[in-house]
């Protein structure tokens, strides 16, 4: 749930991850079982991302919650929009995801992490928590002071001291690469305003359906390990999105034709052929195994 200590922790995890990596975070919204991150990975750096990004989250609820155990699912879905429209939608969708969840009437009023209230350009500095996985060591105290020579060589620290963690660490949101006849500030209006209007149409939904949203204060109230209702397990988990018909179908028949290559390199690898090239876009054999990869165009 978001209550002011995960999200402090959910906050400074993103931060000081996306600061490890060529990174622009667009948006952000962290739900209480989920989250929605729009984002640009300059390099091939994305599955490392994720990976730090949830591993350091998990821990870090572990820690907090005296549990062990799994806190995200393996895996993740990524949706590659194909045009400045469909990117917007994005946003949009991003940002209001907690009112379309029926839990809040405007997306500022989401008091877990989101990026409603941000305008780009705008950066958070998150002080690392001091609580959960960060807590502090208390200090050892013994009857009897012993004289301690002083030691120059910094490999003779505690473990303690040797954290490559930082205090802070500062989240920077960054405008989405769309309208680049628009500023900063004009893009921002834009993509609120959308966001206003969705609003509306949600409340306007639930007004005829004679449903009210949760409410912050009731969302906070729930238990951490309460589940929501029923969810499709296998319905359709769409890699691409456009509102280009045809810029969607050329997507699909892109990935498939990476598919295909892929799987004749692979063949051939195993067949031996250690320099086979691999289509570019190849992220775990490059990764794993250093096999060559042609470069994107």
């Amino acid at each position: 749930m978001p209550t002011e200590k995960v999200t402090q922790m959910l906050l400074f995890a993103l931060a000081y991850t996306s600061s490890k990596f060529e990174i622009s975070i667009h948006e952000v919204v962290y739900m209480s079982n989920h989250y929605h991150l729009l984002l640009t990975a300059h390099t091939k750096c994305l599955p490392d991302f994720m990976e730090q990004l949830n591993s350091l989250t998990a821990r870090a609820l572990n820690a907090y919650r005296g549990t062990t155990g799994t806190n995200i699912e393996k895996g993740y879905n990524c949706v590659a929009p194909q045009d400045g429209e469909k990117l917007l939608e994005h946003t949009v969708y991003t940002l209001t995801n907690p009112c379309a969840s029926d839990l809040v009437t405007k997306a500022r009023q989401w008091k877990g992490v989101t990026t409603a209230r941000m305008r780009y350009g705008d950066e958070v500095v998150v002080s690392k928590p001091k609580f959960g996985l960060w807590t502090p060591k208390p200090k050892k105290t013994s009857p009897k002071r012993k004289k301690r020579r002083r030691r120059s060589d910094a490999r003779t620290r505690s473990k303690r001291d040797r954290s490559t963690i930082p205090k802070t660490a500062t989240l920077r949101l960054v405008r989405p690469p769309v309208r680049p006849e628009l500023s900063d500030d004009e893009l921002r209006d834009l993509v609120l305003g959308r966001v206003t209007a969705r609003e509306s149409e949600l409340e306007l939904v639930r007004q005829r359906a004679g449903k009210k949203v949760l409410k912050m204060r009731n969302v906070q109230k729930q238990h951490w390990a309460a589940m929501p209702g029923a969810e499709e397990l296998f319905g359709i988990r769409p890699t691409v999105s456009a509102n280009d018909k045809n810029k969607r179908i050329a997507a699909i028949g892109n990935k498939k034709a990476f598919e295909r290559a892929y799987e004749e390199a692979r063949k051939r690898w195993l067949a031996g052929e250690k320099d086979v090239e691999f289509p570019a876009g190849t992220w775990l054999m490059w990764r794993r195994y250093q096999a060559r990869c042609a470069s994107a165009a």
